[in-house]
């Protein structure tokens, strides 16, 4: 393909402003700009880091700097497109903030636990840490090291690390930033589900008749998978979209349904659909009986703060784990004091939605 010094400079402005705008070319388009011959730019696979949806893109480097970035069209998740973060990836490398040196806390030039961060060689950054290191590990043993990774880390990264810590230091203390969050999510997945991870996989957005947001905004938090939503949602007349939330946010503005309730009134509102599906004689017994398990927990069990803390403290049953097995009847029976005017009250929502 040859292309002339105009058409080079149209192309890659008309790159531009599409990346800015978060749309994407035509494909005649996408070639001329993307075409290695041509730009002398090298492309090559790579995933996004930032959030984990797990999105692929496409790296451009030339002369040893990445220069560009765009969606992967062959990748199952992103399908070629990418959030405002996955089109920046190239100047966020660049960044006048970024850290390209390690910083290490300094005092007289030397370190010091009270001193202040200061840019030091990475000959130094490992020297320090090894050597603190070592005097931890005779003077407490394993349990007085540890590592904190991050969620970003890729599945070879997060191997290689485990296996620093657990067989090379012989310490079970590695633990990502997901610990911040991720992890409260698996325990309840693990209670609720059996299972550490959603029931669902992303094909699903192309085959569901209704979705429901349930404290969850991803037009603004998940803008890539949203994208996948709302192409169902818009092209197929059917499907409807149901938001619930505590605020109003960007999500609303596709939802065919969309509810403002009171912090901390899910469970009101979840136990009268429970109640309403029962009363009405709408439960699939045949699966209930074949698929699931009733138990009933301890309430007013804390916020898993610290012990020590006047709520935690105040709690009735602090840190309590107990669960017990119940019949369907006892949990019908549990949830049948909500009814629509009782979680109306609870939540704020207006019983006529």
């Amino acid at each position: 393909m040859k292309m002339t010094r105009r058409e080079f400079v149209k192309a890659n402005a008309a790159a531009s402003a599409a990346a800015v705008a978060g749309i994407s070319l035509p494909a005649g388009a996408t070639n001329l700009i993307a075409s290695s011959d041509q730009t002398k730019i090298k492309w090559d696979k790579a995933p996004c880091r930032f959030c984990g949806t797990g999105c692929s893109v496409l790296v451009g480097t030339q002369n040893g700097r990445v220069v560009a970035t765009q969606g992967d069209p062959e990748a199952p998740v992103n399908k070629g497109l990418n959030c405002i973060k996955g089109y920046f990836l190239s100047k966020i490398m660049y960044g006048e903030d970024r850290l390209t040196q390690p910083l290490l806390r300094m005092k007289d030039g030397k370190y010091d636990k009270n001193g202040d961060f200061a840019p030091v060689s990475w000959d130094v950054a490992f020297d320090t840490m090894a050597d603190k290191w070592k005097e931890s590990l005779k003077k407490s043993g394993p349990t007085s090291v540890g590592m904190f990774g991050s969620g970003q880390w890729t599945v070879m990264e997060g191997y290689a690390a485990a296996k620093m810590m657990k067989a090379g230091f012989r310490s079970n203390n590695i633990d990502p930033n997901a610990r911040h969050c991720m992890a409260s999510a698996v325990v309840g997945f693990m209670r609720a589900f059996g299972i550490d991870e959603p029931m669902g996989c992303y094909d699903d957005f192309e085959n569901a008749d209704v979705f429901v947001l349930w404290g969850s905004n991803m037009a603004e938090m998940h803008p890539v998978l949203w994208t996948r939503i709302a192409d169902r949602r818009l092209s197929h007349p059917h499907v409807k979209v149901n938001v619930l939330s505590t605020y109003y946010h960007r999500s609303f503005e596709l939802a065919d349904h969309g509810y403002i309730f009171h912090p901390q009134s899910d469970l009101a509102i979840a136990n009268f659909i429970a109640n309403y599906i029962i009363q009405n004689d709408k439960v699939n017994k045949d699966f209930v009986s074949k698929h699931t398990n009733f138990k009933q927990a301890d309430t007013d069990i804390g916020y898993g703060l610290r012990d020590d803390d006047p709520l935690q403290q105040a709690a009735a049953n602090p840190n309590s784990g107990n669960v017990t097995d119940i019949s369907f009847d006892e949990y019908a029976k549990s949830v049948a004091p909500y009814t629509v005017e009782k979680a109306s009250e609870i939540s704020g929502v207006s019983e006529d939605t």
